[in-house]
């Protein structure tokens, strides 16, 4: 049968209809999800679906009628006329069922036990919790025997199946239950507090791939579309292509095998200049996402590429590059934008998962707020372009920066050069830090001190060597020496450098 022949019902969830067009006529669905509400929420609007097309509907449930009826009133649902008139059957397992169930040796008596009461014309039968059924580990009696009884009934069957821990999906007991099942609506809570449901199918569709859709439980109404968050989600949002995919390549020695994996994996564009990025963006094209991809030289480039694409795109977008960056230059290109961003090697399946959590996440907006630590580096930097403060200058920004939860981690590196004087070894460490970034160096009177704002120890690796031979070139010779220590663990031991060193620069 191709896909044009399969007929489609409606799920009773608004989004999810919309998307993929509903339910396989006479399938039999899980609603996988953790303990909660939802699940019968989804369960009571597919029935809520089937009354509303005056379908014989059957709920079987092991909750008591009358209450049953005032929960799905809450939830916005009144089902009391179609149960009262008969087109909605509620059957209540007794109490013992369940046990009874579990502990069966011949699960076939309890299915038959279900038939006496089921009526044979029902359309669409509802079972929560479906889990007493199904919960039993890998294929058990119970569980073949009932998805057996759900596939006998001319009807769609939908049943719950609450899974541990917050997670949306299966356990590995229950994967059979992947191809026995036409499909699963894997239902999960977000940290933002909406849900999010994927349509698994068990036989996936040729060009169809599976959706994960935006929801929100409100009372009165069910799942429905979220009102206060729109375009949260990059699959909720009109006008992009979650396949479509901008790669901004700022020069790298891997590019190229980014490259060729970004036009593999997406129909992808690649520019190699931020200009080249915005025309991209402002000619329509629907790009789902945005890589941007840049060693660690040229992050200033990357964020201001970020900053130009953010406004003018919906697009999700992320940042990478194979060196480690420093946690500074993460803030600003998430400040600029950015959705994610990862450094220090890139491995090509974490880059694809990334992306895509990305694109579904939607594109963050930029930051407005400049912090007060913010307006601290632009106004040293005003006064000292270069980075070279007096010695009393630099132990007040430390002083400074230790308070700022926000910049408190940094590096000071201590560097002796028997053979350059105090002036020329600031030089050439000027050079190599970052004085925009916050970066500042003093004389100590012998030798000199460098603050590596943002910087870990852990991260220094490349910067030391950099260093050295920068060092060694400008003194020809090897005699110096690198101390590396770590704010906030080596504070005290910065603060006494500083304070015992003699003499100072101004």
């Amino acid at each position: 049968m191709s896909d044009s022949d399969v007929q489609l019902v409606p799920s009773g969830i608004g989004p999810v209809d919309e998307r993929v067009g509903g339910l396989r006529n006479g399938g039999t669905y899980l609603v996988v999800g953790a303990p909660g509400p939802e699940k019968l929420v989804a369960a009571l609007q597919f029935v809520q679906a089937g009354i509303a097309a005056d379908q014989p509907t059957a709920l079987l449930t092991n909750a008591g009628g009358e209450e049953l009826l005032d929960v799905a009133e809450a939830w916005g649902f009144d089902l009391r006329p179609a149960w009262e008139s008969g087109l909605l059957q509620i059957v209540g397992f007794r109490e013992d069922f369940e046990l009874r169930a579990m502990r069966s040796i011949a699960p076939e008596e309890v299915l038959e036990e279900l038939d006496t009461v089921v009526l044979a014309d029902r359309v669409r039968i509802a079972v929560d919790p479906g889990t007493m059924f199904l919960s039993g580990g890998a294929k058990t009696l119970l569980g073949a025997a009932f998805l057996g009884w759900a596939r006998r009934h001319p009807a769609t069957v939908l049943a719950t199946f609450s899974v541990d821990g917050g997670s949306g999906s299966l356990p590995s007991s229950a994967d059979w239950l992947v191809t026995a099942t036409t499909g699963r609506l894997l239902l999960e809570k977000r940290g933002d507090g909406l849900y999010q449901v994927t349509l698994a199918n068990a036989v996936p569709v040729a060009g169809r791939r599976e959706e994960t859709i935006s929801l929100d439980m409100v009372a009165g109404s069910g799942l429905v579309r979220p009102e206060q968050y729109p375009s949260r989600r990059g699959v909720d949002r009109a006008g992009i292509d979650e396949n479509r995919l901008l790669l901004v390549s700022l020069g790298s020695a891997h590019a190229a095998d980014l490259e060729a994996w970004a036009t593999s994996a997406y129909d992808a564009d690649v520019v190699s200049e931020p200009f080249e990025a915005v025309a991209s963006v402002q000619a329509g094209t629907p790009y789902g996402g945005v890589l941007i991809h840049a060693p660690r030289r040229q992050v200033r480039e990357a964020v201001q590429a970020c900053r130009a694409i953010r406004p003018l795109s919906r697009a999700a977008i992320v940042f990478a590059s194979d060196d480690a960056i420093r946690s500074t230059d993460r803030v600003h290109i998430l400040e600029a934008g950015a959705d994610d961003c990862l450094s220090g090697g890139v491995d090509f399946r974490e880059l694809g998962l990334r992306i895509k959590q990305a694109i579904a996440t939607g594109a963050r907006p930029v930051s407005s707020v400049l912090s007060d630590a913010d307006d601290r580096i632009d106004s040293i930097h005003a006064q000292y372009e270069d980075g070279r403060v007096p010695r009393q200058i630099f132990l007040r920004e430390i002083g400074g920066r230790a308070k700022a939860p926000e910049q408190a981690f940094f590096c000071v590196l201590k560097v002796d050069h028997a053979r350059l004087e105090s002036g020329a070894l600031e030089e050439v460490l000027s050079d190599q830090m970052r004085a925009e970034e916050g970066d500042l160096v003093t004389s100590l009177g012998e030798g000199c001190a460098i603050l590596l704002q943002g910087a870990r120890e852990t991260q220094l690796g490349p910067f030391v060597d950099r260093l050295n031979a920068k060092l060694w070139e400008a003194g020809s010779s090897g005699d110096f020496s690198v101390e590396v220590l770590s704010h906030p663990s080596d504070g005290a031991r910065i603060v006494a450098l500083l304070e015992g060193s003699n003499g100072s620069r101004g």
